[in-house]
């Protein structure tokens, strides 16, 4: 007989957010779960096995609409087959593969890379692990002079795509608390906090990503426009730090309602409401607050 599964425990086999789960369902149909009595979604064991195809194919960086149509096509040619999770304690490449792909402009190697990063590990490991930590790699070898700027934007251009994927991948959230995070003016580094704020809506929290250099003007009105239950600002450098205390104060005085955190490298520096280092545990944080009250 067929197992089982509630939204929660397909989640875990999974490794995706319960809240996309429910919009992969609702937007490509690549499932159709049963219901319980008390209308709760029951999947079987071809529904796993059709979203962990899926997931390990956005993993890799398809697009999510992309990677349902993949799947609904060879379920219906019986091409049928269940991917291996990624492991815990796998390896990844060593980060210093993206120094190499910046230095030689090397397309290859670089998609590579991030494909076999992606593929095995789940995406808050690879941020963790390895996305960030490569960067970083890669912003010291342009300080020697190893890289060029040019290589450091090839490379950064790659990453963004990625997350971007995963942002999209996500879902939506509808109906779920709205966070806005985004980068105070004048600053321009914006792939923490993007990879943040993917890791926040993986955490099924409605995120508004704002992006890089945002007015405070901005920052203003898009608390009027959207009223969320919180803002995150990036603090990247040091000198991002006193304008981010200054934002925080305007946007706390006119927006008292508003959870204000700030988080990155240089947050504790800010005077404002910090975050843990590490995105994936400051992801977990804002949500747990959020989805608390």
């Amino acid at each position: 007989m067929d197992n089982r599964y509630t939204v929660k425990q397909v989640s875990e086999l999974t490794g995706v957010p319960s809240a996309t789960l429910r919009a992969w369902e609702r937007r490509y149909a690549v499932v159709d779960p049963e219901r319980s009595p008390s209308r709760y979604r029951l999947y079987g064991d071809e529904d796993v096995s059709r979203l962990a195809r899926m997931a390990e194919m956005v993993r890799r960086g398809a697009p999510a609409s992309l990677a349902a149509a993949q799947v609904r096509v060879s379920t219906e040619l019986g091409q049928v087959t269940t991917p291996r999770p990624p492991r815990p304690d796998e390896p990844l490449p060593d980060t210093r593969d993206l120094v190499l792909a910046a230095r030689a402009y090397d397309q290859t190697l670089l998609t590579a890379t991030l494909d076999e990063v992606l593929s095995r590990a789940s995406f808050e490991r690879a941020v963790a692990e390895w996305i960030l930590p490569a960067l970083t790699e890669v912003g010291l070898a342009w300080e020697r002079g190893e890289v060029s700027v040019a290589g450091e934007h090839f490379v950064s251009a790659a990453v963004h795509r990625r997350l971007a994927v995963a942002f999209e991948a996500a879902g939506l959230n509808t109906g779920a608390p709205i966070c806005v995070v985004g980068l105070p003016p004048g600053s321009l580094h914006a792939l923490g906090a993007m990879c943040f704020a993917v890791c926040l809506k993986r955490q099924g929290i409605d995120v508004s990503f704002l992006g890089a250099d945002v007015p405070v003007e901005s920052w203003g009105h898009t608390l009027r426009v959207l009223q969320p239950a919180a803002a995150v600002i990036s603090v990247p450098t040091p000198s991002d730090a006193p304008v981010v205390t200054d934002l925080v104060s305007t946007l706390t005085g006119a927006h008292p309602d508003v959870r204000v955190w700030a988080g990155g490298l240089y947050a504790n520096q800010s005077r404002a409401e910090g975050l843990p280092a590490s995105v994936v545990d400051a992801a977990l944080l804002v949500a747990t607050e959020l989805l608390k009250r």
